[in-house]
């Protein structure tokens, strides 16, 4: 793995903060409906830190936001006490659900999909 991965990943520690809440103990992951668009967010975010931009919650959620096909949304931030990787996919993408939220994506188990270096950074920010 690269410098510049590696910087992606602190910058991304920022971009997590602290994934368990002491208040109400939820975590959180940004799941895209695809394990393509997954990529596509986990590299929007690795340009923007390469470009010097600091990778904030705020700009994670823009980012996610911004990901639409016409006025549906493509990636989502979804909140739960606990993760589950229900499948792999593409270039190692991982299905999530947190076993209780159903939502539009393609396998009904599943809430969403991550970047496998995005997952593995969420549970190093804990």
């Amino acid at each position: 793995m690269g410098q510049r991965t590696w910087n992606a990943l602190a910058a991304l520690a920022v971009l997590m903060g602290p994934l368990a809440s002491s208040a109400d103990d939820l975590k959180h992951l940004y799941l895209c409906r695809s394990p393509l668009l997954a990529f596509d967010f986990w590299e929007t975010l690795q340009q923007l830190h390469q470009k010097g931009i600091t990778i904030t919650p705020t700009i994670a959620s823009e980012v996610c936001a911004g990901m639409k096909a016409g006025a549906d949304p493509q990636c989502i931030r979804v909140e739960a006490a606990k993760f589950d990787v229900v499948a792999t996919g593409y270039g190692g993408a991982m299905a999530m659900t947190d076993g209780t939220t159903k939502t539009w994506f393609h396998n009904p188990e599943s809430a969403g999909w991550v970047h496998p270096q995005y997952y593995v950074q969420s549970l190093k920010a804990k």
